[in-house]
């Protein structure tokens, strides 16, 4: 190719070239080759000496040849299928950016480096990991997310500020080996850790360990003074760890969301709020099953039932169905985007025959106000074990996060088996009695009409046993699906019930919870 005139920087992107020409220009200081198709560059025959950044992401390299620059700074090579890097062949003195980011590496080889500050080797294929054998004072940040990473070598690094391991394998971390004076942010998130070994740190400042199968972190003999953010979200932790008071968590943020913490020790929470009353410092939680300041409203009994006050179940979801023109279902709210249902009011649906509205009380449209929050339905999954009366359970994801708030709050989830079979038997509490249970929604009454707005009952846990005798007494037959997956509720009396199928009174049940 001839020589090209004296430009600064340069775009041949988002064409089909399959190879690339020696390139000569003394100007050029910007190249850009990314999203493309070429599968070779003859790197040594160009003639670049002010090239600082080269871009060629997204084509089809397998290899890299010997770079061999005094200018180079920023080096480009994402979304390749390059499978082998001879570092130890390159000549770029300057080369302080590096990104071999999603290409097909299954190691990685001794990397020697007096200039390089950033090396980005996450989504690709690596298993192990030298690092001992590498030579680079002057890495800040490396990145290794989503490879197959089952352990982490001892890491010692007098320059390392972040070190991304997040979306791997790993079970086991031995940070007593480490030597990372100056490492400030460390990701270890989405991985297979099921506990977290004494931590010493005089620079750590924040530490993601969210979504692990941790379930013991022995704070007492962590050592970290600067740490900032820590994220044990979406582990299997039970209970709030005991930390160690000692003023370093004074202005740490612990993130313990998605956890299984079912109850807190009051004297551990004490303390930790004690602790963060002389910082900054935030303990967070799961939000859930917290209602509003409830709004009074005149309450009209519905068969045993009552009009619910406005702001009592925010986390119940109206299913609209744009066809009818009407409520259909009721669902509830158990994630930011995710709706809880049952299988039978959206199967053999589009997702666009559906809208859901969030904080709703009146049935009628019109009667919506600003705390209503509607939303389209991006996908429906329904249980691949659904049948038309088992398993009765769907899930509708939203085109848009919930707003949290007064009216508008997610429902919480159980984490374990915490309804015991006695409980769902109709076994009788014996300082309560029979076990209650609440429903609400936007059905019909007991004169078959639909209510105008959301209304809740009371029903009691039945036997089952009672319950079979009393749908053969209604229906005249035997019912065969009141299993161990189902229970019954409803009222002995039949003064109280929600109208469903031909049971009148007593109600099977399928738990989804």
């Amino acid at each position: 190719m001839r020589q090209l005139p004296n430009l600064k920087e340069f775009t041949f992107a988002h064409l089909s070239l399959t190879s690339v020409p020696a390139f000569k220009c003394n100007g050029l200081e910007v190249l850009n080759l990314g999203e493309n198709k070429i599968t070779n560059v003859e790197f040594d025959k160009w003639a670049t000496p002010n090239l600082r950044i080269l871009k060629l992401y997204r084509n089809y390299l397998t290899s890299v040849p010997a770079f061999i620059s005094d200018s180079l700074e920023e080096l480009y090579l994402g979304w390749n299928k390059i499978t082998n890097v001879e570092f130890d062949k390159w000549a770029t003195l300057n080369l302080r950016k590096l990104d071999l980011s999603d290409n097909s590496l299954t190691s990685v080889p001794a990397f020697i480096s007096d200039s390089l500050e950033v090396l980005d080797l996450g989504e690709n294929k690596i298993t192990n990991l030298d690092f001992d054998k590498w030579a680079t004072r002057k890495l800040r940040i490396l990145k290794l997310w989503r490879n197959s990473l089952t352990s982490v070598p001892a890491f010692k690094s007098d320059s390392l500020e972040e070190l991304d391991l997040g979306w791997n394998e790993i079970t086991n971390v031995e940070f007593d080996k480490w030597a990372t004076p100056k490492l400030r942010k460390l990701y270890l998130s989405v991985n297979s850790l099921t506990s977290v070994p004494a931590f010493k740190s005089d620079s750590l400042e924040e530490l993601h360990l969210g979504n692990n199968k941790i379930s013991n972190v022995e704070f007492d003999k962590w050592a970290t003074p600067k740490l900032r953010k820590l994220y044990l979200n979406g582990n299997n932790l039970t209970s709030v760890p005991a930390f160690k008071f000692d003023g370093f968590w004074a202005h740490t943020k612990v993130h313990l969301e998605r956890n299984k913490i079912a109850a807190i020790d009051g004297r551990i929470l004490h303390r930790i709020l004690m602790e963060f009353s002389h910082g900054d410092g935030f303990l967070h939680l799961d939000v859930c099953g917290r209602r509003g300041n409830l709004v009074p409203s005149a309450q009209r009994l519905i068969r045993g039932g009552k009009e619910a006050a406005p702001g009592s179940w925010p986390w119940q979801a109206a299913i609209y169905h744009v066809n009818f023109g009407d409520i259909i279902c009721g669902g509830a709210l158990i994630g930011m985007r995710w709706v809880l249902t049952a299988a039978h009011c959206v199967v053999g649906h589009d997702v666009n025959n559906f809208l859901v509205y969030l904080g709703k009380h009146f049935r009628d449209m019109s009667q919506d106000d600003e705390f209503v929050q509607k939303m389209k339905v991006t996908q429906i999954f329904v249980h691949d074990k659904y049948n038309g009366w088992e398993s009765d359970i769907a899930l509708m994801k939203l085109h848009d996060s919930a707003n949290i708030n007064e009216w508008v709050q997610l429902i919480c989830l159980p984490f374990n088996d915490d309804i015991s079979d006695d409980i769902l038997d109709g076994a009788e509490d014996r300082f309560c009695g029979p076990h209650p249970g609440k429903v609400a929604g936007w059905g019909r009454d007991a004169s078959n009409l639909a209510t105008d707005v959301l209304t809740e009952v009371q029903l009691t846990v039945i036997p089952k046993r009672e319950c079979r005798n009393k749908i053969y007494e209604i229906t005249g037959n035997h019912p065969a699906s009141i299993s161990r997956s189902t229970f019954c509720a409803g009222e002995r009396n039949y003064s109280s019930s929600i109208v469903n199928e031909n049971a009148k009174g007593i109600i099977p049940i399928t738990p989804i919870l």
